[in-house]
C-alpha cells in the first residue's frame, strides 16, 4: 500500500539512491532536476501501474490502488485514498473540488475532495454511463444501453463507418491534437504525425521506440502551432533501451527530432500527463531494489521529479557547494565552462581542511594526502596570484612542507618575472618576505614550535624578535628598532586576524607591543588606538560569552600600560608621552569606547539592563531609564524593578523621577497606541497599556494643575486615566461611569464611539475597587465585567464599519454571527481576530472554522496574537485535531526564528524566547520538528535555547544521541551565561535549572573542570558538586592543576556542608589529611 507521502525539495546534487546525480545524462541542452515528492509502500511491487497528471487545480498521481491529491504546487497533501483494484482513470472537474476515479473492475467514483466524502459510487452493470469531464463540470449520460443501440441500427440498414483505416493506424494508444496536426503513437512504440483534415501521415519516426510522449510548447497558446510553427514544439518521450532495466527520458526538437538532453531513468516511469503551455517536465519514477533472484526489480518508492531547463553554471555551481569535484570537472569540460573555478574551490576546500589537521603522527597520512592534493591542483590554475596567495595563508602544518610550498610560489613567479626589470613585482616581495620570516622563526624557535606561524605569522615572528630584544645589548636592539616603521606595524596588526585568546594577546599588548610603538614608532599610537578600537567592538560578535568585559580590557590597554622607568628598557630615553597624542581624533573615539563599555558593564551588573553596544550608543541617560522599562516583561514587576534597579541608576545620574516615568508613559503612549487605533481591540493586547498602568501606580499625588480636557481632543478618553489620577477617586469614577455606560453617540462636537466607553471602562477598573463600580452600576462585578466584554466586540465591529447596537449584539445567535462575519469578512485580518475571540468567548468549536481561523492568521502574519490563540485553545481538547493545528504550532515556533538574524536585537530576542515557551507549551510537541528547531537557535547563536529543545524530544534514545553530539560540541561556559541572562526568569526559569544541572554533569563525567576554571561559573560547579556529594575529583584537580590552597577552600567549604567543620587555622596540608573523614579518597 503507498501510503508514505514525503513532500520535499532537493536539487539534482543531492545524495543518495533518490537522486539522479550518478545517472548517464547527455545532451546540448541542460535540466535542473528536483525532487518534490516522495511516496513508499512497506511491501515491494513488481512493475506497478502508476500514473500521474499535472491540472490546473491539482496534482493526481495514481499507483496501483493509490490514488493521491496533492495541490498544482505539490506543497501540501489533499487526500488519499484506497481502493479494491487498480485505478485506470482519474480527474478534476469544478475548480479541484470534485475527484473523479475509475478503476479496473468498473466501479466509478465521485469524491468532493473538501469534505472527503464519496458523493457516488456507480458498480457495473449492462447499463453503461458516459462521463464527460469538463472543466465546466461533470456531464453523465445514463442508462446508455450501448447493445441495444447496436441492434436497432443494425436493423434500420445502418452502418459504422471507420473515419480512420484500421491499416494505417494500428492499436493507437494516445492522441494529442494541436489545431491540424495529430500525434499518435501506436500499441508498437511508434509516434507519427497526421494532417487531421485530409488524416493523411506528414511525419513519422519508426526507428524510436517511444513509450510515452508529451508536447510542450514555447508559444503563446497551442492554437498558434501549425506546421510552419512546429519549431516552437519539443517532444518530451520515454524511450526503451538495451537494458530492460531502465528508460531514457528524451528531449527532441522537432521537426527537425534533434536530441537536446537525455536522462536515464528506471523502467517503472512515467511521463506526468500536462498542459502543452508548460515549460516543466514532470516525471513519476519507481525506485528499484537490485534482486539478481528476480527478471524484474521490485519498487518499494516512487518519486515525483520536475525538470525545468537550466542554465550550465547553476549546475557547476551547485556541484561546487557540495563539493563534488571530480563530477564538476567532467561537467565543466562536458560543457565548454571555465574549468579553474572548480580547481579554486577545491583547493580553498582542502585549505579548510588543513586549517582542521594536526602534526600528529596518527593523522600524517592524511594531511599528506591533502597536501598532495593541494601540489596537484595548484598545477592546474593559471591565475598566479591565487597560487601566490594560497601558498602563504595554507597552514602547511610542518616546516618542510611550508618551505617547499613557498619555494614553488617563487620559482612560478621567477619564471614569469619580467628580466628587463629590475624590481620584482609585488606578489614576489611578498613571497620573499615570508620566506625570509619562515627563515628567521625557525632559527628562534626550531622545529617544534613550528605550530605557533601558523596562528599568526607575524606576531609570532615579532614575538621571537621581541625575546631576542630582552636578551641582547642595547646596540644590537637599536638595530632592529631603527628597522620598525609605520608600514610594519600595520602588517603586524592586520595580521591578527582570526580570534585570538586575550589572556596571550592582553600581556603581550601590554609589556611588550604598545611600549615598543610609543618608544620607536611614536606616530603609529593613532594607528593602535584604531585598531584597538575596532578589535575591542569586533569582541561582541566573536566572543559573546566573555562580552563586554572582554571589550573593556583589550580597549583600555592603551590608557594602562605603564611607563618606560617602571618597564626598565634601555631605550626609555626615546619614550614618547602619551599627552603628544591623547587629543587626536581616533585616540578620542578608543576613549570614549572605553568609557562607553565601563557604562554598559555598571548597566548590566549594577542595574539588570544589558544592552547591545551599538543600541547604548544611540542613547542617553533619559532613553536608558526607557529601555530599563521596556525590559520589563511583566508588568507587575514594574515596582519592585523600579526600586532595585531603575530608581538608583536616575539618582546616580540626577535624574528627575517624576517627570521621567511622565515622559515614559508620554513614549509609551506614541509608541504604543498608534497601533492599538489602527487595529482592532483585542482582549489579549492590552500589555503595553497594563505597563503604563503600573508605571503611573510609581508616581507620587500631584497637584496635573491640569484640567480634565480629558474631551477637547480626539484621543482624550485614551488620556483620561492619566489625567484622572489627579483628582478625587469617587470624581473619576462618575466620570468614567458616564462615559462606559452613555446611550448617545456624540460628545460635544466629537463621536461617541464604543472604543471610547471601552477605554473609558477599563481606566474605570484601573482606578477604582470592586464595591466603587458595583455601586456604581447597581449590578455585580461579573456582570460589569460581561458588559465589557461585550462592549470590547462592539468596537471591533465598529471599527470594520459593521453597525450593530448592544441589544442586538446581546440578543443574537452568537454561532450564526460569527459564521455570516467569517463569511463576509475573512479577508481582513481585524475580522479574523474578531471572529477568533467570538468564538473562545462563546465557546464555538466549529473545527472548520478554527481550520480556517488558523490559517489566515498565520496568512496574516499575526504570530505574537497567533501564539496567544494557540495557547488559549491548547485545553479544548476537541480542536486539536483541526487539520491545520500542528502545523500552526510549527510555524508559530519558527517564523520569528526565520525573520532573525545575528547580532539579535533586543525584540528579535524576545521574540525567540517566546518561540523557546511556545515549544514548552505545544500540547503537540510530539509533532514538532525539535531537531530542525534546535538547528535554528544554533544559527541565532542561541546555544542554550537548542539545548532546551533537543531535551523535549519525545524518543529517549534519539534524544540521548542528539544530547551527546551537542554537548561535545558546544562551549558550557556560553551556555550557562544565556541561562543567566535569559532564562532565569519566567516560564524558563524551572527549565533552565534542568539545563544548567545537564551541563555540570557533563562536564563533572569529563572531568573537564579548566573549562570552568577563573569564570565565575567555577563557583557554581563546586556548589553543585557539594550538593550531590562528589567532590573528590574536583578536589584532585584543584590541588593537582591549580593550587592546594584553592583544593584546601574546597574541602572547607564541603566541610561545612557536611557538618563537619575544619578547624579555621589549619594550613591547607592538614586541610586534606582530613579529607578521609569526610569521605573523600585522596
Amino acid at each position: 500500500m503507498w501510503n508514505d507521502i514525503e513532500l520535499l525539495t532537493n536539487d539534482d546534487t543531492g545524495s543518495g539512491y533518490l537522486s539522479v546525480g550518478s545517472r548517464k545524462e547527455h545532451g546540448t541542452a541542460l535540466y535542473q532536476v528536483n525532487l518534490l515528492v516522495k511516496i513508499s509502500s512497506e511491501k515491494a511491487s513488481l512493475n506497478p501501474k502508476i500514473q500521474a497528471c499535472n491540472l490546473s487545480d491539482g496534482f493526481i498521481i495514481v499507483a496501483e490502488q493509490s490514488v493521491i491529491l496533492l495541490d498544482s504546487t505539490c506543497r501540501s497533501l489533499q487526500l488519499q485514498l484506497f481502493f479494491d483494484t487498480e485505478v485506470d482513470v482519474v480527474g478534476l472537474c469544478q475548480e479541484g473540488k470534485f475527484l473523479l476515479v475509475g478503476e479496473r473492475s468498473g466501479n466509478l467514483h465521485l469524491i468532493h475532495v473538501t469534505s472527503k466524502q464519496t458523493l457516488l459510487t456507480n458498480v457495473r452493470s449492462c447499463i453503461y454511463y458516459m462521463l464527460l469531464l469538463t472543466y465546466s463540470g461533470l456531464f453523465c449520460i445514463t442508462n446508455l444501453q450501448l447493445l441495444k443501440i447496436q441492434q436497432d441500427s443494425s436493423k434500420k440498414g445502418m452502418t459504422v463507418k471507420n473515419l480512420i483505416d484500421a491499416e494505417i493506424i494500428k492499436g493507437a494508444k494516445k492522441f494529442q491534437l494541436i489545431d491540424n496536426l495529430l500525434f499518435v503513437l501506436d500499441t508498437d512504440n511508434v509516434l507519427s504525425l497526421w494532417d487531421i483534415y485530409t488524416l493523411t501521415p506528414v511525419w513519422n519516426w519508426p526507428c524510436l521506440h517511444i513509450e510515452e510522449f508529451l508536447l510542450t510548447t514555447e508559444a503563446d497558446s497551442p492554437s498558434s502551432v501549425t506546421w510552419q510553427g512546429i519549431t516552437n514544439l519539443k517532444l518530451i518521450a520515454l524511450t526503451a533501451t538495451a537494458n530492460k532495466k531502465m528508460k531514457n527520458l528524451m528531449v527532441y526538437s522537432l521537426p527537425t527530432m534533434e536530441i537536446l538532453y537525455s536522462l536515464e531513468v528506471s523502467s517503472v516511469s512515467s511521463l506526468v500527463q500536462t498542459g502543452i503551455s508548460t515549460d516543466t517536465i514532470y516525471l513519476l519514477e519507481g525506485i528499484c531494489k537490485n534482486d539478481p533472484k528476480l527478471s524484474e526489480d521490485p519498487v518499494s518508492v516512487l518519486v515525483l521529479r520536475c525538470l525545468t531547463e537550466a542554465l550550465p553554471e547553476n549546475r557547476l555551481s551547485r556541484l561546487l557547494h557540495k563539493h563534488r569535484f571530480a563530477e564538476a570537472e567532467r561537467f565543466a569540460i562536458q560543457f565548454g565552462l571555465d574549468v579553474e573555478p572548480v580547481y579554486k574551490v577545491k583547493s580553498n576546500h582542502i585549505l579548510e581542511k588543513l586549517a582542521l589537521s594536526s602534526v600528529d603522527a596518527n593523522e600524517e597520512t592524511e594531511w599528506q594526502q591533502l597536501i598532495d592534493d593541494a601540489k596537484e591542483n595548484l598545477h592546474k590554475i593559471q591565475d598566479d596570484e591565487f597560487v601566490v596567495n594560497y601558498c602563504l595563508k595554507a597552514q602547511w602544518i610542518t616546516y618542510e612542507t611550508t618551505q617547499e610550498m613557498l619555494n614553488y610560489a617563487k620559482t612560478r613567479l621567477l619564471k614569469k618575472e619580467d628580466k628587463t626589470l629590475l624590481i620584482y613585482s609585488d606578489g614576489l616581495k611578498e613571497v620573499l618576505r615570508a620566506h625570509a620570516k619562515l627563515t628567521t622563526f625557525y632559527g628562534a624557535f626550531g622545529p617544534e614550535k613550528f605550530r605557533c606561524w601558523l596562528t599568526p605569522v607575524i606576531p609570532a615572528l615579532w614575538e621571537a624578535e621581541v625575546g631576542r630584544l630582552r636578551c641582547q645589548e642595547f646596540e644590537t636592539s637599536a638595530n632592529f628598532e631603527s628597522r620598525f616603521d609605520v608600514k610594519m606595524l600595520e602588517s603586524l596588526l592586520n595580521s591578527i586576524s582570526a580570534p585570538v585568546c586575550l589572556q596571550k594577546l592582553c600581556p603581550w599588548f601590554k609589556n611588550d607591543v604598545i611600549p615598543f610603538i610609543r618608544r620607536t614608532v611614536p606616530e603609529g599610537q593613532i594607528i593602535l588606538a584604531k585598531w584597538l578600537e575596532q578589535a575591542a567592538r569586533n569582541l561582541e560578535l566573536t566572543d559573546k560569552a566573555n562580552w563586554p568585559e572582554n571589550g573593556l580590557q583589550l580597549a583600555e590597554l592603551f590608557f594602562t600600560v605603564e611607563k618606560p622607568d617602571e618597564l626598565g628598557l634601555a631605550s626609555s630615553w626615546r619614550w614618547i608621552s602619551l599627552k603628544d597624542y591623547q587629543n587626536t581624533e581616533e585616540v578620542c573615539q578608543l576613549r570614549t569606547l572605553v568609557n562607553n563599555l565601563r557604562e554598559l558593564i555598571m548597566l548590566h551588573r549594577k542595574y539588570n539592563c544589558k544592552l547591545a553596544l551599538s543600541d547604548f550608543e544611540k542613547e542617553n541617560t533619559t532613553s536608558i531609564v526607557f529601555r530599563m522599562f521596556d525590559k520589563v516583561l511583566a508588568p507587575e514587576l514594574i515596582p519592585s524593578v523600579l526600586e532595585k534597579f531603575i530608581r538608583v541608576y536616575m539618582r546616580e545620574h540626577d535624574l528627575q523621577e517624576e517627570e521621567l516615568l511622565l515622559l515614559y508613559i508620554e513614549d509609551l503612549l506614541k509608541r504604543c497606541s498608534s497601533k492599538s487605533i489602527s487595529k482592532s481591540t483585542s482582549l489579549f493586547e492590552t500589555a503595553w497599556e497594563a505597563k503604563a498602568m503600573a508605571v503611573i501606580g510609581c508616581l507620587s499625588d500631584t497637584d496635573k494643575p491640569s484640567e480634565l480636557f480629558e474631551l477637547q481632543e480626539d484621543e482624550a478618553l485614551r488620556r483620561v486615566q492619566y489625567l484622572l489620577l489627579s483628582r478625587p477617586i469617587d470624581y473619576s469614577s462618575r466620570m468614567l461611569f458616564v462615559f462606559a455606560t452613555s446611550t448617545t453617540t456624540t460628545l460635544g462636537m466629537h463621536q461617541l464611539t464604543f472604543a471610547h466607553r471601552t477605554r473609558a471602562l477599563q481606566c474605570l477598573f484601573y482606578l477604582a475597587d470592586k464595591e466603587t463600580i458595583e455601586s456604581l452600576f447597581k449590578k455585580p462585578i461579573e456582570e460589569v465585567k460581561s458588559y465589557l466584554k461585550c462592549i470590547t466586540f462592539l468596537a471591533s465591529f465598529e471599527s470594520l464599519n459593521i453597525p450593530i447596537t448592544y441589544e442586538l449584539f446581546c440578543n443574537s445567535p452568537k454561532e450564526g454571527m460569527i459564521k455570516g462575519l467569517w463569511k463576509n469578512h475573512s479577508h481582513e485580518s481585524m475580522a479574523v481576530r474578531l471572529v477568533t475571540e467570538l468564538c473562545l468567548e462563546y465557546k464555538i468549536y466549529d473545527l472548520q472554522l478554527w481550520n480556517g481561523f488558523l490559517q489566515k492568521l498565520l496568512g496574516f502574519n499575526m504570530i505574537p496574537y497567533l501564539r496567544k490563540v494557540l495557547k488559549a485553545i491548547s485545553s479544548i481538547h476537541s480542536l486539536w485535531q483541526v487539520p491545520y493545528f500542528s502545523k500552526a504550532w510549527q510555524r508559530v515556533i519558527q517564523i520569528p526564528l526565520l525573520s532573525a538574524a545575528c547580532p539579535l536585537s533586543p525584540d528579535q530576542l524576545s521574540d525567540c524566547c517566546e518561540s523557546l515557551i511556545a515549544v514548552l507549551e505545544c500540547p503537540v510537541s510530539d509533532d514538532l520538528d525539535l531537531i530542525g528547531i534546535a538547528k535554528q537557535y544554533i544559527q541565532l547563536e542561541l546555544p542554550a535555547f537548542a539545548l532546551a529543545c533537543l531535551m523535549l524530544m519525545p524518543h529517549s534514545e534519539k534524544r540521548h544521541q542528539q544530547i551527546k553530539h551537542f554537548l561535545d560540541s558546544c562551549d558550557p561556559q556560553f551556555i550557562l551565561k544565556q541561562l543567566e541572562e535569559h532564562m532565569n526568569t519566567g516560564q524558563l526559569a524551572g527549565f533552565s535549572h534542568q539545563i544548567r544541572s545537564l551541563i555540570l554533569n557533563n562536564i563533572i563525567n569529563k572531568k573537564e573542570f579548566g573549562i570552568l576554571a577563573k569564570t565565575k561559573y567555577f563557583q557554581m560547579l563546586k556548589m553543585h558538586m557539594m550538593k550531590t556529594n562528589n567532590i573528590t575529583e574536583l578536589v584532585h584537580y584543584l590541588a593537582d592543576d591549580l593550587s592546594l590552597d584553592e583544593a584546601s577552600v574546597l574541602i572547607t567549604e564541603y566541610s561545612k556542608h557536611c557538618g563537619k567543620p575544619v578547624p579555621p587555622d589549619a594550613a591547607p596540608c592538614e586541610i586534606l589529611k582530613v579529607s578521609p573523614n569526610l569521605g573523600l579518597s585522596l
